[in-house]
């Protein structure tokens, strides 16, 4: 039973692996990511699941990364109110139950993340939820998951200033 699991994952991985390599050569910029950047491991993930042509899931994990970053970014700060109260715990529950449009928009007018940010965060939640609330209209969902990888990169760079180096191509013989 083991050796048969241990074959369908071999050849499951190997059947389109010249594929594999040109959809992870086609991500810009792609290249060294410090293991210990904010979010190395989903972002690893959206990468690993691009390459693996698995489309529908890297646009929804996009989407989840999208809204993780602004749960974060939310929770570092202390959001004073009138005469410098604080929010109360309540309140902050309150924010991490928002849609994420909602809540992109109000980490913009609090002045917690750039205009190109929040422009891309808006893109990402609008291109998520036209994969999961499908309307009638025709997707590329190969081109879409590549953009949005892009888009979750130029969030990373912007916002947070984590650099994603491109390192080239490496030989490997």
């Amino acid at each position: 039973m083991l050796d048969r699991v241990r074959s369908f994952l071999m050849n499951s991985f190997s059947e389109d692996l010249s594929e594999k390599v040109e959809r992870f050569l086609s991500i810009p910029g792609i290249g060294f990511i410090p293991a210990d950047m904010d979010y190395f491991k989903l972002y690893s993930e959206l990468i690993q699941l691009y390459t693996n042509g698995l489309y529908y899931s890297t646009i929804v994990l996009a989407g989840v990364l999208c809204e993780r970053i602004c749960y974060d970014l939310l929770s570092k700060q202390n959001i004073a109110i009138k005469n410098g109260e604080t929010l109360s715990q309540e309140q902050i529950a309150c924010l991490f139950e928002m849609n994420l449009f909602d809540l992109i928009s109000l980490l913009h007018s609090w002045g917690l993340i750039k205009d190109e940010t929040k422009k891309e965060m808006i893109k990402i939640n609008n291109r998520r939820n036209q994969y999961v609330h499908p309307k009638k209209g025709r997707l590329n969902k190969q081109q879409d998951s590549l953009k949005m990888i892009e888009r979750i990169t130029n969030v990373l760079q912007n916002e947070l200033e984590i650099k994603v180096k491109p390192t080239g191509l490496v030989r490997i013989s």
